[in-house]
């Protein structure tokens, strides 16, 4: 049994018994891929956590991935090994013990593997500082029961923006069911609700246009006749 799985198991009480269980044991141990240690995030420090600017004008959303060609490769390796990463994003949430998501930059190639993706797992504690609004409720909702989240980001010119991808990939179900006590029993020991931190309020509705003034009504003048 890998550490990161003895550490799961610890204080459990569960065991993987069973031909299925022990099958998906050793496919999740198998599981390894390239991580940077933080050395990716490390050119795109500002853009995660630069307090002088707002999240809006670091984290940009809505850019098309098909537009740069790392991204497009990056988001087909993501598709085409989905079953891994989410069996490696679930191996980092038992070893943790902690919500999390797992993060890649599109420009960053690992001295020891160039040319290969490296991944990084953060936790929630590293990801609300950000104060990115759909960084905290992607991670603050997902299932990690079902499901890891993966960020795909590539960084500006100036490294103070990122323009930024999200992926939600399905725990394989042998995998997911073999460790399902264990999932149950750390999220059970986590925050129901998670604060989500933001660097501006919520934009007021438009005020509403003054009602008409009344129409003042006319007055009716009547001729007093005197009769003598």
């Amino acid at each position: 049994m890998s550490k990161t799985l003895a550490y799961a198991y610890h204080g459990t009480g569960a065991s993987p018994g069973g031909d299925t269980g022990r099958i998906a044991m050793r496919q999740l141990a198998d599981v390894h891929f390239i991580e940077s240690h933080g050395k990716a995030i490390q050119g795109v420090w500002n853009a995660f956590y630069n307090r002088r600017r707002k999240a809006d004008d670091r984290f940009h959303w809505l850019f098309p991935p098909g537009k740069d060609e790392r991204v497009a490769g990056l988001m087909a390796w993501i598709d085409m090994v989905s079953a891994a990463i989410a069996s490696y994003g679930l191996q980092k949430f038992l070893q943790t013990r902690q919500r999390g998501a797992l993060f890649v930059n599109a420009d960053y190639s690992p001295p020891q593997a160039p040319g290969q993706p490296a991944l990084d797992w953060m936790t929630w504690e590293q990801i609300q500082p950000t104060m990115d609004r759909v960084l905290q409720e992607s991670v603050g909702y997902y299932k990690p029961t079902t499901h890891v989240v993966i960020f795909v980001y590539l960084s500006s010119p100036s490294g103070n923006s990122v323009a930024i991808w999200r992926r939600k990939l399905t725990i394989p179900d042998n995998v997911r069911l073999a460790y399902q006590a264990q999932i149950t029993q750390i999220i059970s020991a986590l925050p129901a609700v998670y604060r989500v931190l933001v660097d501006e309020l919520p934009k007021k509705p438009d005020a509403a246009p003054p009602p008409p003034p009344k129409e003042k009504k006319k007055r009716k003048w009547y001729k007093l006749w005197l009769f003598s």
